[in-house]
């Protein structure tokens, strides 16, 4: 059964049933059992919180597994307990998902930042600054999607029409998630765009566990303080930028930060 589960998850994007923990079967190459978690689509941070979490329940003796669905489903079905709970988030969920419980370390800390012509915007120092400007944005970013409520914005489905809209002078400043934009930078002109730094905002967030294995919370924080002290989490994260294409357009302030709720 575990195998199977796997196997669906890895071929097709639908919905998990229960997913708790089983023993390993029979078609089970690993003889683990697996732990199903549910993650919002995205280019960049999934793919780190799998890399991340795949290491840490390994040495728990888990085999972790992901469904990638669109951000509000994945919330909905982690906190019913149709999957083991939500691979990363920030906490500004926990209202709304009473069911979930936060693992309390880190496993990663999102950087919002801007993009803007090479002749554009001089400087932007604070989400303030950027009221007098023409913003874009991906829809789906809830806390950038808060943060420019009442300016001048305009919310695109994909970074190709993001990045186009502001090489075209239709948008002033592009404001989007630092590793998850990363692959989109491969296809344009960098000569013509700039970063702007330091980020607008650090945002930690969370790895989540639905209540029925508020056991494993504190041994899967154990695991993930260890690779943090051993400087595996930076590296891995390190890693994942490299290969998203980070090289090119490098990010110089610090890749993981423990700090307040975003």
């Amino acid at each position: 059964m575990a195998a199977a589960v796997l196997l669906a998850l890895i071929l097709v994007s639908a919905a998990a049933s229960s997913a708790e923990p089983r023993s390993s079967g029979p078609d089970d190459p690993d003889g683990m059992p697996i732990l199903v978690f549910s993650t919002f689509e995205s280019r960049g941070m999934s793919r780190l919180f799998g890399r991340i979490l795949k290491e840490a329940y390994a040495r728990l003796g888990y085999e972790a597994a992901f469904l990638e669905v669109p951000a509000e489903r994945a919330l909905v079905m982690a906190n019913q307990g149709r999957v083991d709970g939500e691979a990363g988030r920030v906490p500004v969920i926990e209202p709304r998902c009473p069911n979930l419980i936060r693992v309390p370390t880190s496993l990663y800390t999102n950087r919002v930042v801007a993009f803007v012509r090479k002749d554009g915007v001089p400087y932007v120092a604070s989400w303030g600054a950027l009221a007098q400007y023409r913003i874009g944005a991906v829809l789906g970013y809830k806390f950038v999607d808060k943060m420019t409520m009442n300016m001048n914005r305009t919310l695109v489905s994909d970074y190709a029409k993001l990045f186009n809209m502001l090489t075209n002078c239709r948008i002033d400043v592009a404001v989007v998630e630092y590793l998850d934009v990363l692959p989109s930078l491969r296809s344009l002109d960098l000569k013509a765009i700039r970063l702007l730094q330091p980020p607008l905002a650090f945002n930690p967030m969370y790895h989540y566990l639905h209540k029925r294995h508020a056991d494993l919370v504190p041994r899967l924080d154990r695991v993930l303080r260890d690779m943090q002290r051993e400087g595996r989490m930076v590296q891995i994260q390190r890693e994942m930028e490299n290969e998203l294409g980070g090289m090119a357009c490098p990010m110089t302030c610090p890749v993981h930060m423990n700090g307040a709720d975003g």
